[in-house]
């Protein structure tokens, strides 16, 4: 029986680098279709299905291509990965594991996060990603199953880096810390995964 602490981790801002303007804006830079209008597009027709998995990377991909007339799919994969980069948690979390069960709950596509993983996979007990489960927070059902892998009788810590992603875990009684770009949280993990109950 587990009896250690519950670490439940984001992703983007998290573990990784989150899709960042630049990303967009190497996009549109050689196209006639700008930067503002590229992501409003992508916002209201693509960012809640493709989170969600209801349509496949390569739809996504076709889908940029025919906005980004100039951009083709393996380019623009190519540039995406070149954009996820580790961030130092990445790296704590062999550390964490001998404190704590390491779960994941992430808004994500295992397409993308795999690879960036695999060094780390054997320090996760479990991972609950959006285009998997078919549904994205801050959604409480995703919430739901990410609980239904932990353990709920020892103390439950959530770290994401937006405040609304939050609140849900809030209500299901888990603990949370806000990821902060400055990584000021990365200290607070420990004393929080220790403190009592």
């Amino acid at each position: 029986m587990h009896t250690k602490p519950q670490l439940v981790l984001d992703i983007g801002g998290v573990l990784l680098t989150n899709l960042s303007p630049q990303f967009w804006q190497e996009l549109t830079a050689a196209t006639t279709i700008s930067h503002s209008e590229l992501t409003a597009r992508y916002q209201a027709q693509m960012s809640p299905s493709l989170w969600s998995g209801r349509i496949s990377e390569d739809q996504f991909w076709d889908w940029l291509c025919e906005q980004c007339s100039t951009i083709d799919g393996p380019s623009a994969r190519e540039l995406l990965q070149a954009k996820l980069q580790p961030l130092p948690a990445l790296d704590l979390l062999p550390e964490w594991s001998r404190l704590a069960d390491i779960h994941i709950l992430s808004n994500h596509r295992t397409e993308w996060i795999a690879p960036r993983l695999t060094e780390v996979q054997q320090f996760i007990t479990s991972m609950t990603i959006s285009s998997i489960v078919g549904v994205a927070k801050p959604n409480l059902d995703i919430y739901k199953l990410a609980a239904s892998r932990l353990n709920p009788n020892q103390r439950i810590l959530f770290v994401d880096d937006k405040e609304t992603n939050l609140l849900e875990a809030s209500r299901l009684g888990w603990h949370t810390l806000l990821a902060d770009e400055e990584g000021r949280w990365l200290g607070q993990v420990i004393p929080q995964l220790s403190a009592s109950y």
